[in-house]
């Protein structure tokens, strides 16, 4: 049985201090697009990572499902961090594959920007291991950690990286979803604000609120994308540096690039970005942020400027690649036949790969 991305809908990635997490559900359904019937949705899963600690809320699936104006579809909150929707479209998958399930509405939200940037932060390094957290080591440390070492290993400086931040806040210019819509130079990332050296300000994907929705289906219709593949890899990032869950999606989805295909990967970090396109066999290892213009690569401005919304990540990514396919994609076009995605934590541990084509 084949399942399909049949509608999609985002809500720009950005501060809403005037909405509360539901506020942004119902924005984003307002606006889905593409064929579905809302009376054959069997399944709504909420993908979700931090709204017990930064919304003071449980139970948020059956919440959502009542705010839509649905109450009485079952509803399942899927969380495994800022992966979250990666997991949620497994489940989702899964669950049409098998017959459990002919149409299920996939629901990304995070509602992050209520609280300052530290007490966010430590949040989201409860993600680390236990003894990590305790000791005050955080998601950008281990970061830091690893672009130290890829500097070391291929004998590159911060302007290597400062490479990605200039691409994606370019593509992001004409993307009326993102966060960051403006330009910068190489100094202006080099010289911003040290987080955790050599991590700088604008080497992290921006964090914020948004909320996406994808309908997956065993129809198919006139707007419909086809999931060829989607697979779970697992496997702690490694020093050297490199990342293995990564390298495991590259051999289960087969990823064979050219220029008619789309990539969309988890930009949480600049060093991630490099990490990522290197082990997907995109780019030469030591050299994948030199060749940024001849890569179809996250061209909505990708987390870093497009916008970090946590375990909502996957779902924005989906939806703009069901978009691009369409070519309905209201930013930066691009005319592909295929999408890999890449949806990941923030240093790639959990990692979810994606084929799509039309």
């Amino acid at each position: 049985m084949d399942v399909y991305v049949n509608s999609s809908s985002m809500i720009p990635i950005d501060r809403y201090y005037e909405y509360d997490i539901y506020d942004l559900v119902i924005e984003a359904y307002k606006n889905l697009e593409g064929e579905y019937d809302v009376n054959d949705i069997d399944l709504v899963l909420v993908a979700n990572a931090y709204s017990q600690r930064l919304n003071n809320t449980s139970l948020i699936a059956p919440k959502v499902v009542e705010k839509i104006g649905k109450p009485n579809i079952p509803s399942i909150k899927v969380d495994n961090a800022d992966a979250s929707g990666g997991a949620a479209l497994f489940t989702a998958y899964s669950m049409i594959k098998s017959g459990l399930a002919n149409s299920v509405l996939v629901i990304g939200v995070e509602k992050q920007s209520d609280f300052p940037s530290k007490y966010l932060y430590d949040v989201v390094a409860s993600n680390l291991e236990d003894y990590m957290y305790y000791n005050g080591i955080t998601t950008h440390s281990i970061a830091a950690l690893l672009m130290k070492q890829y500097m070391k290993k291929y004998s590159v400086g911060r302007e290597y990286f400062a490479n990605w931040a200039v691409k994606m806040h370019k593509n992001a210019v004409e993307n009326p979803f993102a966060y960051l819509r403006f330009t910068v130079d190489l100094n202006t990332v080099i010289n911003s604000q040290v987080v955790s050296d050599p991590i700088r300000l604008f080497d992290i994907g921006a964090r914020a609120d948004g909320a996406a929705i994808l309908l997956l289906s065993n129809k198919k219709v006139d707007t419909s994308v086809k999931i060829d593949k989607i697979f779970s890899t697992q496997a702690k990032y490694d020093f050297n540096p490199s990342l293995p869950s990564i390298r495991m999606l590259k051999e289960r989805l087969g990823i064979k690039v050219n220029d008619k295909t789309g990539i969309e990967i988890h930009d949480s970090y600049s060093i991630m970005a490099a990490l990522m396109l290197e082990e997907l066999g995109i780019s030469e290892s030591g050299k994948s942020l030199y060749n940024l213009d001849n890569i179809n690569v996250n061209l909505g401005g990708g987390l870093k400027a497009r916008g970090y919304a946590g375990g909502a990540s996957a779902i924005y990514q989906v939806a703009e690649a069901h978009m691009q396919l369409l070519g309905s994609f209201k930013g930066k076009k691009a005319s592909v036949e295929e999408y890999f995605v890449v949806s990941s934590d923030d240093l790639g541990i959990v990692s979810y790969g994606i084929n799509l084509t039309r």
